[in-house]
């Protein structure tokens, strides 16, 4: 798993385990994905896929998780439309099917949330969300797409790896591009924490 520029943001969160699960989380501005490997038998690290839903009513595991996050309307997709394996409906969709349906509806589509979490031109905490998306749209700020991301990665890791425990009892290693600020790289770890990665 490539570490863009191999730094990590403020360090890897959470602390080495008895398990010995080193877990590399790559959350970047097209696609995020997660890699892990027991530190000590020195294997190549294995790339998990992430179950997302691709159709309503459908999830499959893919390896990459599209950085899409899609804010259906209340009537869109019915009652189990977005339900995933570990959640019956969410209020929104990550991954695959946001980024292919958010293409025909693109007002209600969070698209290069990595990109605004490192602009500081703008508040990064402020719901500002879908960009140029309609009053009547929920907006969210780039921290918190950036949370959604990394909820969903947790959600996956613990339901695809039940033996292995939660994603927060192992040593995580989560990577930011060496041009994030020192805002943004704090913003990256303040999301972390919020997606259960204290």
């Amino acid at each position: 798993m490539s570490e863009e520029n191999g730094q990590g943001a403020s360090g890897p969160v959470g602390e080495t385990t008895p398990s010995g699960w080193t877990v590399g989380i790559d959350l970047g501005t097209t696609h995020c994905a997660l890699a892990f490997g027991r530190s000590s038998d020195g294997e190549r690290p294995e790339t998990m896929g992430v179950s997302q839903v691709v159709a309503p009513g459908q999830t499959e595991a893919s390896e990459l998780l599209p950085s899409f996050l899609y804010m259906p309307n209340a009537h869109e997709f019915g009652e189990t439309g977005l339900g995933l394996p570990w959640a019956g409906q969410m209020p929104y969709v990550v991954g695959l099917f946001a980024r292919t349906h958010g293409a025909k509806v693109p007002d209600r589509m969070v698209a290069s949330a990595k990109s605004w979490l490192c602009h500081d031109g703008v508040d990064r905490t402020t719901a500002l969300l879908p960009w140029g998306g309609s009053d009547e749209i929920e907006k969210i700020s780039p921290l918190e797409a950036s949370t959604r991301y990394l909820k969903h990665l947790v959600d996956a890791w613990g339901h695809q790896q039940p033996d292995a425990g939660p994603l927060r009892d192992q040593y995580v290693v989560l990577t930011v591009p060496a041009s994030f600020d020192a805002v943004a790289r704090d913003l990256t770890v303040q999301a972390a924490r919020a997606a259960g990665l204290e």
